[in-house]
């Protein structure tokens, strides 16, 4: 791994694994880290900070039985709003869900990519069996893999803002150690430079911005990317699912079609920003 400029770090507990993240994520390197449910619960406060710094940061929540330690070794996807919810406030992150172990590997770099361009927390949801099993997959297409790092400041700027207003709530973002650029982080509210402030504008202002995010996100990334139907498109039965169900759905639908039933299968992939509009479009021919 050193020798593609991956470096990985074993920290001593959950809250140590994202606060370093985050620091990684600060400083310009791409920088995700994993976790299970009560190890997520703990990250709660670090994801509010990545939240309120607009930091790029990706977290795979590989969910298992709970609450607390209950099923360690089985599959669920009980986690699914606690990903959607965790931290106090509001503040904008992006959930991606993987349905096999392929899709696993390109959900990965666009989790990556979708933290650095919007700027925010993104979670990519995996259960425990894609977690801890492994498959034989085809040899990764280059072409589908693209790394996008969205608006970084390499030169020295003058007055430099990190959380500049700006018409799609996407400030320049220059990396921790830049030469000529000085920057303020928090985890109280602040003004364009960093710097703390209880102003209520500003406060709205800021608040406001963060949220505009996901608006622009839900714009940009392609609704068939967020929802993908298979199956005949005038078929009698939709099921809709996420997650690993899809190998035992797209297996089921086999064998079912060859007893006569015309079944389709709506998976969701993308839970926020939420495909609402193909979603409506695909159940509401269904009706």
């Amino acid at each position: 791994m050193k020798g593609a400029g991956i470096v990985i770090f074993q920290a001593e507990d959950e809250l140590a694994a994202i606060n370093m993240a985050i620091g990684a994520a600060l400083a310009g390197a791409r920088s995700a880290t994993a976790t299970s449910g009560p190890g997520f619960s703990l990250m709660a406060e670090g994801l509010g900070w990545a939240g309120i710094n607009e930091a790029p940061v990706v977290v795979t929540l590989y969910m298992r039985g709970g609450p607390s330690t209950g099923l360690p070794t089985r599959d669920s996807q009980a986690d699914l709003l606690f990903a959607l919810s965790a931290g106090h406030g509001e503040f904008p992150r992006i959930v991606i869900s993987s349905g096999d172990h392929e899709e696993a590997i390109y959900d990965a770099v666009k989790a990556l990519n979708w933290a650095e361009i919007y700027q925010c927390p993104v979670i990519h949801l995996v259960e425990k069996n894609l977690a801890n099993s492994w498959a034989m997959v085809r040899m990764y297409e280059k072409e589908r893999i693209k790394i996008l790092r969205g608006r970084v400041v390499k030169e020295p700027v003058k007055d430099y803002k990190r959380f500049a207003f700006t018409e799609d709530g996407i400030s320049p973002r220059a990396f921790i150690g830049t030469p000529g650029i000085v920057m303020w982080y928090t985890g109280d509210e602040h003004d364009e430079h960093g710097h703390i402030t209880e102003d209520p504008e500003t406060r709205y202002a800021m608040y406001m911005k963060r949220l505009k995010k996901l608006e622009i996100a839900d714009r940009e990334i392609p609704e068939e990317e967020r929802a993908i139907l298979y199956g005949d498109e005038n078929a009698d039965i939709t099921i809709v699912s996420w997650g690993s169900t899809k190998g035992a759905i797209l297996d089921a639908m086999e064998g079912l079609r060859d007893k006569g039933y015309k079944i389709r299968f709506l998976q969701i992939k993308v839970f926020s920003p939420f495909p609402k509009n193909i979603v409506r479009k695909i159940l509401g021919s269904s009706i």
